[in-house]
């Protein structure tokens, strides 16, 4: 049963996310490679274009059976590892990433952004994020931080508004 077993992620080639997600399918394997879609300018047109949100990442979500079938298919490294072990994501965070996928979260701030700290954990309480504990890792600007999912290493820059933001305590945090 595929709701069981656990997301983990994939190193992959240089350039070979698309088609390395596009085989692992044909194959039967759970796969999710979040992209984002921008704007690209060339001399005769516009056109918008999807890029992997994590260059050279991709998750996978195999059966027991499947997780060595995942390393034969074209474009995989090799699973990324943390402490010995296949780094394991959650579906919480498989989520948060699928939200910022699909929505394109953009909003204009015009609360001051010395309000926050770096480091502080805050609780989105507005738009498609509602409900989700992010943490504050480095402020750029007066409207963007970046949000960080500790089990992947990886951080994903995204503009909120600070009034969808409230402070909660660390202890308050679910884990």
């Amino acid at each position: 049963m595929k709701e069981n077993n656990k997301w983990l992620v994939v190193y992959v080639s240089s350039r070979q996310e698309k088609v390395s997600n596009i085989e692992l399918e044909k194959r039967g394997i759970e796969s999710y490679l979040p992209v984002s879609k921008r704007l690209r300018q060339w001399s005769d047109r516009k056109k918008w274009v999807e890029f992997p949100l994590f260059n050279g990442y991709l998750f996978v979500r195999p059966e027991p059976r499947q997780i060595d079938d995942v390393l034969t298919v074209a474009g995989i490294v090799c699973y990324l590892t943390f402490e010995g072990q296949h780094a394991v994501i959650r579906d919480r965070e498989i989520e948060i990433i699928r939200k910022i996928e699909s929505t394109g979260y953009y909003a204009e701030s015009m609360m001051n952004a010395d309000d926050f700290s770096e480091g502080e954990k805050c609780l989105v309480t507005e738009g498609p994020l509602k409900g989700q504990t992010v943490d504050l890792i480095r402020k750029n600007n007066e409207k963007i931080f970046l949000i960080a999912f500790d089990t992947l290493g990886q951080s994903i820059k995204i503009n909120i508004p600070y009034e969808f933001l409230q402070k909660i305590k660390s202890d308050a945090v679910e884990s």
